[in-house]
């Protein structure tokens, strides 16, 4: 496996020095286990194997005075030689099959009035429940979406964070010198390679990328870092917070150009080149948590201003055939916002709804995504036999074109230690067009999971 070794020494001697230093130390880990298969509605996949993975997760916690080192990292061994790397957090094997990740590795400090907080970490910024709103500050592993969580799937940043603390309020303030893009599917094994890149495209052969290597990334320099704030208050009549983020957008903006053949016409060629290009982005936003009874009231909005969007590949193809500048995005504002609640009827049950909307302006028809979009989402949980099952169901509707995406999951405590679990994910098309989720039809599965911690 081809990996970082001197990273990996790195942090294995900062743990095990910082054991050793320590006042109290704690491990904790967990083995999961989980192979996933396609379901008959899953066409092109039905009956094939779609998620395979070995997962080891370690976290080490050591403590002195009012320090804290913290250090997670997770082993992947993927039978179906899906991982995939950003160069960043992840290393992995040239086919795919073993990766490293470093979620988590930092310094943490607190006193009575300041906080302070170095290395790599993960932040939740928002109040939305598995959507992204403002939270923004983290990258997220996009290589998979099957019986995946929402949080688990983040990537840590490389930050110095700096924090205010009163009684009732909290400021933070992030500098993010090195960037660190989202992983995408690139492994030739990863069953969402071909969703993302096609490898045929109006009649012509498409070269895809094969790592995070063929696409633009921001050089490190300090005038590409990001920067971050985030203030908050906390009452008992309601939890408030600002956000400000200026940085990069986490994916890359895809362009598709003509292989150069010298031997036949322009308009012959048969191959698209695909590369890529990371753009700026900023997002002021804010959110707020209301309680009544048993019901918190959710609201979270979030203003991108002059942000990029991803042209479609058929504008991108008119343009190199009247030899105009090829033009792989264009700037537009965009608001986000949600409305949700959350209930608690009873100490076993857990209700959460949700309805967000998704505006660009000055909308162009050379755009992949819609001008408007809005969806809601329900979730339910329940505990049985004292805890020991537990039944979830989630679904999002996409009330445009009518596509869903549901998730129902069935969990078995074993012992303490040990769980297992069911997990079903469906994606249906709308009566009419794929919508938000209709094109991961394909992707339907039933899988079968289990998981020791310790």
């Amino acid at each position: 496996m081809r990996v970082h070794r001197s990273t990996m020494v790195f942090f294995l001697i900062f743990a095990i020095a910082a054991s050793i230093f320590a006042q109290e130390t704690v491990f904790l880990g967990s083995l999961t286990s989980q192979a996933g298969v396609g379901l008959p509605n899953a066409h092109h996949n039905k009956g094939d194997f779609l998620l395979g993975q070995t997962i080891f997760d370690g976290t080490v916690k050591s403590y002195l005075d009012e320090a804290m080192v913290y250090v997670n990292a997770q082993l992947v061994h993927d039978a179906l030689g899906a991982q995939s790397t950003n160069g960043s957090s992840a290393f992995t094997a040239d086919d795919g099959t073993y990766a490293l990740k470093l979620r988590e590795a930092y310094i943490d400090w607190k006193g009575e009035l300041l906080a302070l907080r170095i290395g790599r970490q993960i932040t939740s910024w928002g109040k939305a429940d598995d959507i992204q709103i403002t939270d923004v500050l983290n990258p997220r592993d996009e290589s998979s979406f099957i019986a995946s969580d929402y949080n688990e799937a983040k990537l840590g940043v490389d930050a110095v964070r700096l924090s205010l603390l009163t009684k009732q309020t909290q400021f933070d303030a992030y500098w993010i010198p090195f960037f660190t893009p989202s992983i995408l599917p690139l492994a030739s094994g990863n069953p969402l390679n071909s969703q993302v890149f096609p490898r045929e495209f109006d009649g012509s052969r498409v070269d895809v990328p094969e790592t995070y290597r063929d696409f633009d990334l921001p050089e490190k320099k300090l005038s590409h870092s990001e920067l971050a704030l985030r203030a908050s208050v906390n009452t008992s009549v309601a939890a408030l917070s600002l956000y400000g983020f200026y940085g990069w957008d986490d994916t890359p903006f895809i362009s598709y150009t003509r292989y150069i053949n010298t031997q036949v016409e322009e308009f012959y060629l048969d191959t698209f080149v695909v590369s890529g290009k990371y753009k700026h982005m900023s997002m002021v936003g804010a959110d707020a948590a209301i309680p009544y009874d048993d019901i918190v009231f959710r609201f979270e909005g979030a203003f991108f201003p002059k942000r990029h969007f991803q042209t479609t590949a058929y504008s991108q193809i008119d343009e190199l055939v009247e030899g105009k500048k090829l033009t792989a995005s264009e700037r537009k504002n965009q608001a986000l916002g949600l409305a949700g609640l959350d209930w608690t009827p009873s100490g076993s049950w857990t209700i959460t709804a949700q309805y967000i909307i998704d505006k660009v302006f000055d909308y162009s028809d050379n755009l992949e995504r819609r001008e408007f979009e809005h969806q809601a989402t329900l979730s339910i949980e329940k505990s049985f036999l004292n805890e020991t099952i537990t039944a979830m169901g989630s679904g999002a509707l996409d009330l445009r074109n009518f596509s869903s995406a549901s998730e129902l999951e069935l969990d078995y405590k074993l012992t303490e230690a040990i769980t297992l679990s069911l997990i079903g994910n469906f994606y249906l098309k709308g009566p009419n067009k794929y919508g938000l989720y209709g094109e991961y039809h394909d992707f339907s599965s039933v899988t079968f999971k289990g998981k020791m911690s310790f």
